[in-house]
């Protein structure tokens, strides 16, 4: 596989990254119960703090992955790429269903996850008052996404590995992924300190929400394609 081609597989897990709505969803049910608190000052510092906690989320399960694929990368048991078919695999199965099973029916956004954890969401954001507790609601926000994020955090750093092997090179493109997560809440924080209520944001939401369903979908699928198309661990 071309240094090209795994460039532009990351760039599309990148995109996948910053469309997955749970954690943004969680960041503007806090923002909204804070600003209708505590002050603008207060609730802007708790803010970073979730963002804080996002960021630590998603650095941790990347640097755990790293750390594992790094050895599979090397073993000989995976020479033959099997586990690129694996992946390739869980990739466009997720590009079929995702239409299906990310968004609820109805016209709103409400998520795959359950109702029961929803209102557990919804009631920790209405109860966040100090800085820690929105370290730790950002922080735990995108676990149960990770049904659809964890096999683009492997695509992702399986292709950083294979762009180049400067130690530098590698650690910039790890950090874009990772920082590429936490892009949109950056967005609705300074959405929401610049006068944007949740009615506001949300409508934008619903309007785009066709476009996330199918353009993550397909992307999964595109990748899913190429990674059997040029390999998964080939060199």
């Amino acid at each position: 596989m071309s240094v090209f081609t795994s460039a532009g597989i990351l760039i599309l897990s990148m995109l996948i990254m910053a469309l997955l709505q749970l954690t943004p969803s969680v960041f503007l049910l806090f923002s909204h119960y804070s600003y209708g608190k505590y002050s603008r000052k207060n609730t802007s510092n708790a803010s970073l703090f979730f963002i804080l906690g996002a960021e630590t989320s998603t650095a941790l399960i990347f640097i755990l992955l790293y750390l594992a694929i790094s050895s599979l990368y090397i073993a000989p048991a995976f020479t033959d790429n099997l586990l690129g078919w694996i992946v390739a695999g869980v990739m466009i199965a997720l590009g079929v269903i995702f239409p299906f099973c990310y968004y609820r029916k109805g016209q709103g956004t409400k998520l795959f996850i359950s109702r029961r954890l929803a209102k557990e969401f919804d009631y920790k954001s209405r109860m966040i008052k100090t800085r820690s507790d929105a370290f730790v609601l950002g922080f735990v926000s995108s676990l149960p996404e990770l049904v659809f994020s964890l096999p683009i955090y492997i695509v992702a750093v399986a292709e950083i590995m294979k762009i180049g092997d400067s130690a530098f090179v590698r650690a910039i493109l790890s950090l874009c992924f990772v920082l590429i997560k936490i892009i949109p809440l950056i967005v609705l924080h300074i959405a929401m300190n610049h006068g944007y209520n949740l009615v506001n944001i949300q409508k934008a939401r619903v309007s785009n929400k066709q476009f996330i369903r199918f353009f993550t979908s397909l992307t999964y699928i595109i990748i899913g394609i190429l990674i059997i198309i040029f390999g998964f661990f080939s060199l």
